[in-house]
């Protein structure tokens, strides 16, 4: 993981399946209880993901929103686990897909 100021974070390491292809998952920290995930990328590199947050002295419990650039699957297919795991709200920048925070 690369920090790029104090509050953000660019997660390195994520393969793409095709040698063309990047991938780039970005944390931002508000507070130590307040993370905001962008792009976490495929669901096979989760636990990746997760072992990178708590590196950084964070818990993926800890983030409160996902938000996907777009709805490829490099960039999104781990969003749905992430949100069933850990409940956050989850946003698409996509205006094909708009995902609803959640309302409990």
């Amino acid at each position: 993981m690369t920090q790029i100021t104090p509050k953000v974070y660019s997660i390195d390491g994520v393969i793409h399946p095709d040698p063309r292809g990047k991938v780039f998952s970005y944390l931002f920290v508000e507070d130590q209880d307040n993370l905001t995930l962008i792009d976490p990328a495929f669901l096979s590199r989760l636990p990746m993901l997760e072992e990178y947050i708590l590196d950084i002295g964070y818990d993926i419990k800890n983030v409160k929103r996902i938000i996907l650039t777009h709805v490829h699957v490099d960039h999104a297919q781990a969003a749905n686990q992430v949100k069933k795991t850990w409940r956050q709200d989850l946003f698409s920048l996509d205006r094909s897909r708009i995902f609803e925070p959640r309302h409990y």
